[in-house]
C-alpha cells in the first residue's frame, strides 16, 4: 500500500513539472502588448538626448509634466461660521430617582409605596415629594411623576391590574 501511495506522488510531481513547462512555453508565444496613458493624461513629447547606450531594450522614462507639492500637506479648510440657535436648549430630564416597591387600595384610593434607597414614602394623586416632584396621577399600571423645575413628567410602572 505504501508503494502505491509513492508512485502517485511521483506521478503528481511529474505531472505538475509538465504543465509548468507548457505554460511557460505558452507565455513566451504571446505578442507584445502596447500601454497607452489615458487620454485625460498630458504627455510631453520625448526629447531625445545623445545617451550612449548599448542596450536596446531600455526605455527612457517620459519626463513628469506637474511639479511635485508636498505630500504630507493638510489642506486648509475654511472656518465655518458659529451659527447661534435663537431657541434656548430645552432642560435635560432628570432621571427618576424613586423605585416601586408595592401599592394598596386604602379607602378607594390607590396609594403607591416608593422608595429612593434612603427614605420611604407612601404616595397617593397629589402628593409632592422633596419639593421636586409631583404624583400627578396613578392608574392601576402607571403612575405619572410631574418634576416641578424642569416641567417635565416621567412614567412609572407600577405592576399589573388590582
Amino acid at each position: 500500500m505504501q508503494s502505491i501511495k509513492n508512485y502517485l506522488v511521483w506521478i503528481g510531481l511529474a505531472i505538475t513539472l509538465l504543465m509548468v513547462y507548457l505554460v511557460e512555453q505558452q507565455e513566451e508565444d504571446v505578442e507584445t502588448v502596447e500601454v497607452r496613458a489615458p487620454e485625460s493624461v498630458q504627455i510631453q513629447p520625448l526629447q531625445t538626448t545623445q545617451i550612449d547606450n548599448t542596450d536596446d531594450d531600455v526605455q527612457l522614462r517620459k519626463p513628469i509634466i506637474e511639479t511635485p507639492g508636498n505630500l504630507f500637506e493638510v489642506p486648509k479648510i475654511a472656518d465655518p461660521e458659529m451659527q447661534v440657535d435663537p431657541q434656548p436648549a430645552q432642560p435635560m430630564m432628570p432621571a427618576n430617582p424613586y423605585v416601586y416597591v408595592g401599592k394598596l387600595i386604602e379607602d378607594g384610593e390607590m396609594r403607591v409605596f416608593l422608595t429612593n434607597g434612603q427614605k420611604n414614602y407612601v404616595v397617593k394623586t397629589g402628593d409632592t415629594l422633596e419639593d421636586t416632584w409631583q404624583v400627578k396621577s396613578i392608574e392601576s399600571t402607571e403612575m405619572i411623576l410631574f418634576n416641578l423645575p424642569t416641567q417635565t413628567q416621567v412614567s412609572v410602572q407600577i405592576g399589573a391590574l388590582l
